[in-house]
């Protein structure tokens, strides 16, 4: 690769707005798995909220993370839109889109979406676990066993 070829990439790559939230979506499997993992050996409880209240505020999470998302696509863009009318390309590629922090706000935001949705997801398959095994409890008590 010469060097006129690794210049236009790493302009393309420092101009582009995909690549943080591209990048937040493996580190957040990761930090998924870290921290179901933490979770289950150090056997936290959180609050003490039941079932239905983190569902609650996972949903309220997620709720909140997405307009966040769509607010910021929206200010960015309208400031495109104003910017477009005015100047050049160029200033705008080189004063709005490499602006660090709206890819960084963007990629956080991403990241707390696909966090709560996958925290979301193991509740969904704790709870149906629990259905299953309260109901497997329900079966054994008729026989006379106890089911701890």
């Amino acid at each position: 690769m010469n060097w006129s070829r690794s210049y236009g990439l790493r302009s393309y790559l420092r101009s582009s707005l995909w690549v943080v939230p591209f990048i937040a979506i493996p580190l957040e499997l990761v930090v998924t798995r870290l921290s179901h993992g933490f979770d289950s050996w150090l056997g936290w409880n959180f609050q003490e909220f039941a079932l239905p209240g983190a569902q609650a505020l996972l949903q309220a999470v997620v709720t909140a993370t997405l307009s966040f998302v769509v607010f910021t696509f929206g200010s960015l863009l309208v400031a495109i839109q104003v910017a477009g009318a005015q100047l050049t390309a160029r200033i705008i590629a080189t004063t709005l889109l490499r602006n660090n922090v709206v890819k960084y706000t963007v990629g956080l935001f991403i990241f707390t979406l696909m966090f709560a949705l996958s925290a979301q997801t193991e509740w969904r398959r704790m709870s149906i676990n629990s259905s299953c095994s309260w109901s497997l409890c329900s079966l054994s008590s008729r026989s006379r066993h106890s089911c701890i």
